[in-house]
């Protein structure tokens, strides 16, 4: 169990620094989509560390992609993957 926490958190590390990445270099419209996307995945991998996250169960979501594919463009985004990525072993592993 130990080692599909530190992978999870690891894909949500990568999120971040991305969604950080891209707070840099983008117009000040995004920036309160891009720093809310950081406040939620810090907020998740908080519960996570603290072992308050709820389990998936292989149903459950956390509601990342769809929360960023509201608003983020190009749709191929690095960070709309990355917040998929971790949605995914979110439901396939937690």
């Amino acid at each position: 169990m130990k080692t599909k926490t530190e992978e999870f958190i690891k894909l949500i590390d990568q999120a971040s620094e991305i969604a950080e990445e891209m707070l840099k270099d983008k117009k000040p419209e995004s920036s309160a989509h891009l720093n809310n996307a950081i406040a939620v995945l810090q907020s998740i991998k908080s519960k996570t560390v603290n072992g308050k996250l709820e389990p998936s169960g292989g149903v459950s979501t956390l509601g990342l992609a769809h929360g960023v594919a509201d608003w983020i463009e190009p749709l191929d985004s690095p960070l709309l993957k990355a917040v998929g990525a971790i949605e995914e072993y979110y439901q396939k592993n937690l």
